[in-house]
Protein backbone atom coordinates (compact mmCIF):
# COMPACT_ATOMS: atom_id res chain seq x y z
CA UNK A 1 0.00 0.00 0.00
CA UNK A 2 2.94 2.56 1.34
CA UNK A 3 4.58 1.73 -2.20
CA UNK A 4 1.67 2.59 -4.12
CA UNK A 5 0.83 5.64 -2.52
CA UNK A 6 5.03 6.37 -3.52
CA UNK A 7 4.40 5.60 -6.66
CA UNK A 8 1.24 7.86 -7.10
CA UNK A 9 2.99 10.73 -5.67
CA UNK A 10 6.06 10.24 -8.11
CA UNK A 11 3.69 10.18 -10.71
CA UNK A 12 2.27 13.41 -9.91
CA UNK A 13 5.20 15.02 -9.30
CA UNK A 14 6.50 13.96 -12.89
CA UNK A 15 3.31 15.33 -14.04
CA UNK A 16 3.35 18.56 -13.05
CA UNK A 17 7.11 18.70 -13.94
CA UNK A 18 6.31 18.18 -17.36
CA UNK A 19 3.46 20.40 -17.44
CA UNK A 20 5.64 23.20 -15.81
CA UNK A 21 8.51 22.61 -18.18
CA UNK A 22 5.82 22.70 -21.29
CA UNK A 23 4.32 26.02 -20.04
CA UNK A 24 7.97 27.35 -19.60
CA UNK A 25 8.16 27.00 -22.85
CA UNK A 26 5.54 27.99 -24.75
CA UNK A 27 5.31 30.62 -26.34
CA UNK A 28 2.48 33.57 -25.94
CA UNK A 29 1.57 36.02 -28.60
CA UNK A 30 3.35 38.98 -26.30
CA UNK A 31 6.56 37.30 -26.68
CA UNK A 32 6.61 36.87 -29.93
CA UNK A 33 5.37 40.21 -30.49
CA UNK A 34 8.69 41.57 -28.40
CA UNK A 35 10.68 38.81 -30.31
CA UNK A 36 9.84 40.57 -33.71
CA UNK A 37 10.56 43.81 -32.38
CA UNK A 38 13.98 42.81 -31.60
CA UNK A 39 14.65 40.64 -35.24
CA UNK A 40 12.43 42.93 -37.36
CA UNK A 41 14.82 44.67 -39.97
CA UNK A 42 12.11 47.24 -40.33
CA UNK A 43 12.65 47.96 -36.44
CA UNK A 44 15.77 48.29 -37.46
CA UNK A 45 15.55 50.80 -40.02
CA UNK A 46 12.69 52.79 -37.90
CA UNK A 47 15.20 53.57 -34.79
CA UNK A 48 18.27 54.05 -37.36
CA UNK A 49 16.29 57.56 -38.98
CA UNK A 50 15.12 58.24 -35.89
CA UNK A 51 18.63 58.46 -34.61
CA UNK A 52 19.51 60.14 -37.85
CA UNK A 53 16.93 62.60 -36.99
CA UNK A 54 18.02 63.61 -33.98
CA UNK A 55 21.77 63.77 -35.28
CA UNK A 56 20.41 65.91 -37.54
CA UNK A 57 19.17 68.10 -34.81
CA UNK A 58 22.40 68.57 -33.21
CA UNK A 59 24.08 70.02 -36.69
CA UNK A 60 21.26 72.72 -36.75
CA UNK A 61 21.73 73.63 -33.56
CA UNK A 62 25.61 73.74 -34.03
CA UNK A 63 24.62 77.08 -36.26
CA UNK A 64 23.96 79.20 -32.64
CA UNK A 65 27.72 78.28 -31.31
CA UNK A 66 30.90 79.35 -32.11
CA UNK A 67 33.14 78.25 -34.56
CA UNK A 68 37.40 77.84 -34.51
CA UNK A 69 39.15 77.31 -37.54
CA UNK A 70 43.33 76.70 -37.40
CA UNK A 71 45.16 77.00 -40.57
CA UNK A 72 48.47 77.28 -41.91
CA UNK A 73 51.00 76.69 -44.72
CA UNK A 74 54.91 75.71 -45.53
CA UNK A 75 56.75 74.97 -47.95
CA UNK A 76 60.43 75.26 -49.55
CA UNK A 77 61.69 77.81 -51.98
CA UNK A 78 64.24 80.60 -53.08
CA UNK A 79 63.27 84.46 -52.93
CA UNK A 80 65.32 87.11 -54.97
CA UNK A 81 64.42 90.45 -54.12
CA UNK A 82 66.40 91.77 -56.73
CA UNK A 83 68.79 94.13 -53.95
CA UNK A 84 65.71 95.57 -52.79
CA UNK A 85 66.28 96.90 -49.52
CA UNK A 86 69.93 95.64 -49.87
CA UNK A 87 68.78 91.86 -49.91
CA UNK A 88 69.56 89.69 -52.17
CA UNK A 89 68.44 85.80 -52.19
CA UNK A 90 68.48 83.43 -50.47
CA UNK A 91 66.43 79.85 -49.79
CA UNK A 92 63.40 80.41 -47.54
CA UNK A 93 60.95 78.03 -45.66
CA UNK A 94 57.58 80.04 -46.14
CA UNK A 95 55.28 79.41 -43.40
CA UNK A 96 52.11 80.88 -41.54
CA UNK A 97 49.54 79.76 -39.43
CA UNK A 98 46.18 81.42 -38.49
CA UNK A 99 43.56 80.88 -36.31
CA UNK A 100 39.81 82.05 -36.32
CA UNK A 101 37.20 81.82 -33.03
CA UNK A 102 33.57 82.94 -34.72
CA UNK A 103 30.41 83.57 -32.95
CA UNK A 104 27.24 84.06 -34.62
CA UNK A 105 25.24 87.61 -33.27
CA UNK A 106 22.61 87.60 -35.89
CA UNK A 107 21.87 85.13 -39.02
CA UNK A 108 18.16 86.68 -39.90
CA UNK A 109 16.16 83.73 -38.79
CA UNK A 110 17.85 81.05 -40.69
CA UNK A 111 19.21 78.98 -37.87
CA UNK A 112 16.08 78.69 -35.89
CA UNK A 113 14.29 77.97 -38.78
CA UNK A 114 17.13 75.18 -39.13
CA UNK A 115 16.49 73.72 -35.55
CA UNK A 116 12.57 74.05 -35.93
CA UNK A 117 12.57 71.86 -39.40
CA UNK A 118 15.36 69.58 -37.26
CA UNK A 119 12.95 68.95 -34.92
CA UNK A 120 10.00 68.72 -37.02
CA UNK A 121 11.90 65.56 -38.63
CA UNK A 122 12.55 64.02 -34.95
CA UNK A 123 8.86 63.74 -34.31
CA UNK A 124 8.11 62.53 -37.93
CA UNK A 125 10.73 60.10 -37.55
CA UNK A 126 9.73 58.75 -34.10
CA UNK A 127 5.98 58.40 -35.79
CA UNK A 128 6.90 56.55 -38.16
CA UNK A 129 9.28 54.45 -35.34
CA UNK A 130 5.88 53.64 -33.48
CA UNK A 131 3.71 53.07 -37.37
CA UNK A 132 6.51 50.21 -38.19
CA UNK A 133 5.68 49.08 -34.20
CA UNK A 134 2.50 48.77 -34.52
CA UNK A 135 2.13 47.41 -38.20
CA UNK A 136 4.66 44.79 -37.21
CA UNK A 137 2.39 43.93 -34.36
CA UNK A 138 -0.49 43.34 -36.48
CA UNK A 139 1.97 40.87 -39.16
CA UNK A 140 2.80 38.70 -36.15
CA UNK A 141 -0.81 38.89 -34.60
CA UNK A 142 -2.22 37.14 -38.06
CA UNK A 143 0.98 35.06 -38.47
CA UNK A 144 0.30 33.48 -34.92
CA UNK A 145 -3.20 33.08 -35.73
CA UNK A 146 -2.72 31.47 -38.89
CA UNK A 147 -0.31 28.72 -37.41
CA UNK A 148 -2.56 28.35 -34.73
CA UNK A 149 -5.68 27.83 -37.42
CA UNK A 150 -3.17 25.66 -39.77
CA UNK A 151 -2.07 23.33 -36.84
CA UNK A 152 -6.08 23.06 -36.14
CA UNK A 153 -7.12 22.69 -39.70
CA UNK A 154 -4.16 19.71 -40.13
CA UNK A 155 -5.77 18.18 -36.97
CA UNK A 156 -9.29 18.10 -38.28
CA UNK A 157 -8.78 16.48 -41.81
CA UNK A 158 -6.25 14.03 -40.06
CA UNK A 159 -9.15 12.90 -38.17
CA UNK A 160 -11.58 12.93 -41.13
CA UNK A 161 -9.43 11.17 -43.34
CA UNK A 162 -9.06 8.36 -40.95
CA UNK A 163 -12.60 8.27 -40.50
CA UNK A 164 -13.25 8.01 -44.16
CA UNK A 165 -10.41 5.67 -44.68
CA UNK A 166 -12.62 3.52 -42.34
CA UNK A 167 -15.81 4.29 -44.29
CA UNK A 168 -14.46 3.32 -47.45
CA UNK A 169 -12.77 0.07 -46.31
CA UNK A 170 -16.30 -0.80 -44.83
CA UNK A 171 -18.20 0.11 -48.27
CA UNK A 172 -16.02 -2.02 -49.88
CA UNK A 173 -16.87 -4.98 -47.57
CA UNK A 174 -20.60 -4.53 -47.66
CA UNK A 175 -20.18 -4.11 -51.54
CA UNK A 176 -18.70 -7.36 -51.67
CA UNK A 177 -20.89 -9.20 -49.96
CA UNK A 178 -23.68 -7.87 -51.91
CA UNK A 179 -25.03 -5.72 -49.08
CA UNK A 180 -24.66 -2.03 -50.40
CA UNK A 181 -24.29 -0.82 -54.29
CA UNK A 182 -21.39 0.39 -56.34
CA UNK A 183 -22.71 3.60 -55.94
CA UNK A 184 -21.68 3.55 -52.20
CA UNK A 185 -18.28 2.77 -52.95
CA UNK A 186 -17.69 5.45 -55.33
CA UNK A 187 -19.34 8.08 -52.83
CA UNK A 188 -16.98 7.15 -50.41
CA UNK A 189 -14.25 6.73 -52.46
CA UNK A 190 -14.98 10.58 -53.38
CA UNK A 191 -15.03 11.78 -49.87
CA UNK A 192 -11.44 9.93 -48.96
CA UNK A 193 -10.14 11.59 -51.79
CA UNK A 194 -11.69 15.08 -50.98
CA UNK A 195 -10.59 14.10 -47.59
CA UNK A 196 -6.92 13.68 -49.05
CA UNK A 197 -6.98 16.74 -51.07
CA UNK A 198 -8.01 18.76 -47.56
CA UNK A 199 -5.09 17.27 -45.50
CA UNK A 200 -2.41 18.16 -48.23
CA UNK A 201 -4.25 22.08 -48.10
CA UNK A 202 -4.30 22.27 -44.51
CA UNK A 203 -0.27 20.70 -44.44
CA UNK A 204 0.62 23.09 -47.17
CA UNK A 205 -0.66 26.35 -45.59
CA UNK A 206 1.19 25.16 -42.04
CA UNK A 207 4.52 25.05 -43.80
CA UNK A 208 3.67 28.68 -45.37
CA UNK A 209 1.86 29.73 -42.00
CA UNK A 210 5.13 28.38 -39.73
CA UNK A 211 7.48 29.68 -42.72
CA UNK A 212 6.15 33.36 -42.28
CA UNK A 213 6.00 33.00 -38.91
CA UNK A 214 9.53 33.03 -38.14
CA UNK A 215 10.48 34.98 -40.57
CA UNK A 216 8.74 38.02 -38.68
CA UNK A 217 9.84 36.39 -35.31
CA UNK A 218 12.89 34.53 -35.68
CA UNK A 219 11.30 31.62 -33.06
CA UNK A 220 10.44 28.18 -34.38
CA UNK A 221 6.04 27.95 -33.66
CA UNK A 222 6.68 24.77 -31.57
CA UNK A 223 4.28 25.78 -28.68
CA UNK A 224 1.93 28.91 -29.38
CA UNK A 225 -0.38 29.16 -26.80
CA UNK A 226 -3.91 30.16 -27.33
CA UNK A 227 -4.89 33.44 -28.66
CA UNK A 228 -5.43 36.15 -25.64
CA UNK A 229 -8.52 38.19 -25.27
CA UNK A 230 -8.44 41.43 -27.39
CA UNK A 231 -6.18 44.12 -25.93
CA UNK A 232 -7.85 47.67 -24.47
CA UNK A 233 -9.40 50.00 -26.81
CA UNK A 234 -11.78 52.92 -26.95
CA UNK A 235 -15.36 52.11 -26.16
CA UNK A 236 -16.66 54.36 -28.27
CA UNK A 237 -16.11 55.26 -32.05
CA UNK A 238 -15.64 59.44 -30.94
CA UNK A 239 -13.20 58.61 -28.12
CA UNK A 240 -11.14 56.50 -30.78
CA UNK A 241 -11.28 59.15 -33.46
CA UNK A 242 -10.11 61.56 -30.84
CA UNK A 243 -7.10 59.14 -30.14
CA UNK A 244 -5.78 58.65 -33.48
CA UNK A 245 -6.46 62.40 -34.53
CA UNK A 246 -3.88 63.00 -31.96
CA UNK A 247 -1.70 60.07 -32.22
CA UNK A 248 -1.69 58.14 -35.43
CA UNK A 249 1.45 57.52 -37.13
CA UNK A 250 0.46 59.02 -40.70
CA UNK A 251 -1.60 62.04 -38.96
CA UNK A 252 1.95 62.80 -37.00
CA UNK A 253 4.06 62.48 -39.56
CA UNK A 254 1.67 64.88 -41.99
CA UNK A 255 1.57 67.31 -39.59
CA UNK A 256 5.09 66.96 -38.87
CA UNK A 257 6.03 67.61 -42.59
CA UNK A 258 4.06 71.12 -42.61
CA UNK A 259 5.88 72.09 -39.76
CA UNK A 260 9.10 71.26 -41.65
CA UNK A 261 7.92 73.21 -45.03
CA UNK A 262 6.79 76.10 -42.55
CA UNK A 263 10.40 76.12 -41.27
CA UNK A 264 12.24 75.57 -44.27
CA UNK A 265 9.89 78.63 -45.76
CA UNK A 266 11.04 80.61 -42.97
CA UNK A 267 14.78 79.78 -43.58
CA UNK A 268 14.59 80.53 -47.32
CA UNK A 269 12.83 83.99 -46.41
CA UNK A 270 15.61 84.38 -43.67
CA UNK A 271 18.55 84.66 -46.41
CA UNK A 272 16.99 87.94 -47.46
CA UNK A 273 18.68 89.51 -44.42
CA UNK A 274 22.12 89.84 -43.25
CA UNK A 275 24.41 87.70 -41.39
CA UNK A 276 26.53 89.23 -38.40
CA UNK A 277 29.09 87.60 -36.26
CA UNK A 278 31.98 88.20 -33.66
CA UNK A 279 35.60 87.44 -34.17
CA UNK A 280 38.86 86.86 -32.91
CA UNK A 281 41.76 85.84 -35.60
CA UNK A 282 45.42 85.52 -34.65
CA UNK A 283 48.09 84.58 -36.74
CA UNK A 284 52.05 84.09 -37.77
CA UNK A 285 54.11 84.83 -40.89
CA UNK A 286 57.65 84.04 -41.07
CA UNK A 287 59.63 84.12 -44.43
CA UNK A 288 56.65 85.58 -46.78
CA UNK A 289 58.09 88.28 -48.26
CA UNK A 290 61.75 88.41 -47.67
CA UNK A 291 64.24 86.10 -45.96
CA UNK A 292 63.95 86.29 -42.63
CA UNK A 293 60.63 88.45 -42.63
CA UNK A 294 58.54 87.41 -39.19
CA UNK A 295 55.22 89.07 -38.49
CA UNK A 296 52.46 88.41 -35.66
CA UNK A 297 48.76 89.72 -35.36
CA UNK A 298 46.32 89.80 -32.92
CA UNK A 299 42.19 90.53 -34.71
CA UNK A 300 39.00 91.40 -32.68
CA UNK A 301 36.31 92.97 -34.33
CA UNK A 302 32.61 92.06 -35.86
CA UNK A 303 32.00 90.73 -39.58
CA UNK A 304 28.83 91.47 -41.62
CA UNK A 305 27.58 89.84 -44.98
CA UNK A 306 24.52 90.90 -46.83
CA UNK A 307 23.97 89.49 -50.13
CA UNK A 308 22.16 92.10 -51.98
CA UNK A 309 21.30 90.44 -55.08
CA UNK A 310 21.22 87.00 -55.94
CA UNK A 311 19.99 86.89 -59.45
CA UNK A 312 16.62 85.28 -58.76
CA UNK A 313 18.05 82.39 -56.36
CA UNK A 314 17.09 83.88 -53.19
CA UNK A 315 13.13 84.54 -54.63
CA UNK A 316 12.90 81.34 -56.33
CA UNK A 317 14.19 79.32 -52.85
CA UNK A 318 10.96 81.70 -51.15
CA UNK A 319 8.46 80.69 -54.02
CA UNK A 320 9.57 76.85 -53.64
CA UNK A 321 9.31 76.76 -50.11
CA UNK A 322 6.03 78.52 -49.83
CA UNK A 323 4.80 76.02 -52.63
CA UNK A 324 5.71 73.01 -50.33
CA UNK A 325 4.18 74.61 -47.39
CA UNK A 326 0.77 74.42 -49.37
CA UNK A 327 0.91 70.91 -50.88
CA UNK A 328 2.27 70.05 -47.37
CA UNK A 329 -1.24 71.42 -45.86
CA UNK A 330 -2.93 69.22 -48.37
CA UNK A 331 -1.24 66.56 -47.86
CA UNK A 332 -2.10 66.73 -43.69
CA UNK A 333 -5.86 67.29 -44.52
CA UNK A 334 -5.66 64.77 -47.11
CA UNK A 335 -4.00 62.07 -44.49
CA UNK A 336 -7.02 62.79 -41.85
CA UNK A 337 -9.64 62.07 -43.99
CA UNK A 338 -7.79 58.95 -45.07
CA UNK A 339 -7.48 58.04 -41.38
CA UNK A 340 -11.00 59.26 -40.32
CA UNK A 341 -12.16 56.40 -43.24
CA UNK A 342 -9.61 54.02 -41.67
CA UNK A 343 -11.32 54.77 -38.23
CA UNK A 344 -14.37 54.06 -38.84
CA UNK A 345 -14.13 50.86 -40.78
CA UNK A 346 -11.46 48.87 -38.38
CA UNK A 347 -13.52 50.43 -35.06
CA UNK A 348 -16.87 48.62 -36.91
CA UNK A 349 -14.69 45.45 -38.14
CA UNK A 350 -13.39 45.23 -34.15
CA UNK A 351 -17.24 44.92 -33.13
CA UNK A 352 -18.55 43.10 -36.36
CA UNK A 353 -15.59 40.60 -35.47
CA UNK A 354 -16.44 39.87 -31.60
CA UNK A 355 -19.88 38.68 -33.25
CA UNK A 356 -18.84 36.49 -35.73
CA UNK A 357 -16.72 34.77 -33.18
CA UNK A 358 -19.63 34.50 -30.89
CA UNK A 359 -21.56 33.18 -33.92
CA UNK A 360 -18.87 30.84 -35.10
CA UNK A 361 -18.12 29.62 -31.66
CA UNK A 362 -22.25 28.25 -30.96
CA UNK A 363 -22.31 26.98 -34.59
CA UNK A 364 -19.14 24.92 -34.07
CA UNK A 365 -20.52 24.09 -30.79
CA UNK A 366 -23.85 22.80 -32.63
CA UNK A 367 -22.53 20.99 -35.79
CA UNK A 368 -20.03 19.02 -32.87
CA UNK A 369 -23.24 18.15 -31.40
CA UNK A 370 -25.01 17.37 -34.55
CA UNK A 371 -22.22 15.36 -35.27
CA UNK A 372 -22.33 12.64 -32.46
CA UNK A 373 -25.93 12.37 -32.51
CA UNK A 374 -25.11 11.47 -36.59
CA UNK A 375 -22.53 9.18 -35.14
CA UNK A 376 -25.08 7.57 -32.91
CA UNK A 377 -27.63 7.37 -35.36
CA UNK A 378 -25.29 5.36 -38.05
CA UNK A 379 -24.17 2.91 -35.01
CA UNK A 380 -27.36 1.70 -34.74
CA UNK A 381 -28.59 1.89 -39.01
CA UNK A 382 -30.48 4.61 -38.74
CA UNK A 383 -28.60 6.92 -41.32
CA UNK A 384 -25.94 5.34 -43.57
CA UNK A 385 -22.53 5.98 -43.07
CA UNK A 386 -22.18 9.05 -45.91
CA UNK A 387 -23.94 10.82 -43.46
CA UNK A 388 -21.74 10.66 -40.93
CA UNK A 389 -18.99 12.26 -43.30
CA UNK A 390 -21.34 14.69 -44.66
CA UNK A 391 -21.44 16.23 -40.95
CA UNK A 392 -18.08 15.27 -40.25
CA UNK A 393 -17.24 18.00 -42.93
CA UNK A 394 -19.77 20.38 -41.53
CA UNK A 395 -18.38 20.09 -38.28
CA UNK A 396 -15.03 20.65 -39.51
CA UNK A 397 -16.19 24.05 -41.61
CA UNK A 398 -17.56 25.26 -38.88
CA UNK A 399 -15.00 24.47 -36.37
CA UNK A 400 -12.45 26.07 -39.23
CA UNK A 401 -14.72 29.02 -39.11
CA UNK A 402 -14.57 29.47 -35.26
CA UNK A 403 -10.62 29.13 -35.24
CA UNK A 404 -10.40 31.79 -38.45
CA UNK A 405 -13.14 34.07 -36.63
CA UNK A 406 -10.88 33.96 -33.16
CA UNK A 407 -8.02 35.49 -35.78
CA UNK A 408 -10.01 37.81 -37.48
CA UNK A 409 -11.35 38.96 -34.14
CA UNK A 410 -7.79 39.89 -32.46
CA UNK A 411 -6.32 40.70 -35.29
CA UNK A 412 -9.20 43.59 -36.42
CA UNK A 413 -8.29 44.59 -32.79
CA UNK A 414 -4.24 44.98 -33.20
CA UNK A 415 -5.35 47.03 -36.76
CA UNK A 416 -7.45 49.20 -34.80
CA UNK A 417 -4.65 50.08 -32.24
CA UNK A 418 -2.15 50.88 -34.69
CA UNK A 419 -4.60 53.30 -36.38
CA UNK A 420 -4.58 54.66 -32.70
CA UNK A 421 -0.98 55.32 -32.80
CA UNK A 422 -0.24 52.34 -30.06
CA UNK A 423 3.11 50.14 -30.63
Amino acid sequence: MNRSRRVARLTLWFAASLLANTAANATTLDEAIAAAMRHAPEIVVADAETDAAKARLDQARSGQLPTATLSGTIGYGRLDPQSFFGLGAANVTPRAAQVTVEQPLFTGGRVGAGIDRARAGIAGAEAGQSGARAQLATAVTQAYGDVLTAAHMVTLYERLLAETTEIERQARLRYRAGESPSTDVAQAGARLAEARAGLARAQGMQVSARAHFTNLTGLEPTDLQPLPANPPLPATLDEAMEEAMRSNPLVVQAQTRLRAAQAASRGARAERLPTVGAFAEAGTVRDQFFPDYRADSATVGVRARWELFSGGRVSGKVAEASSEVRAADARMRAASMQVEEQVVSAFQEVRTAQLVEQAATEQAASAAQALESVRHEVRVGIKPQLDLLDAEREAIAAEAGSIRAGTDRIVAAYRLAALLGRS
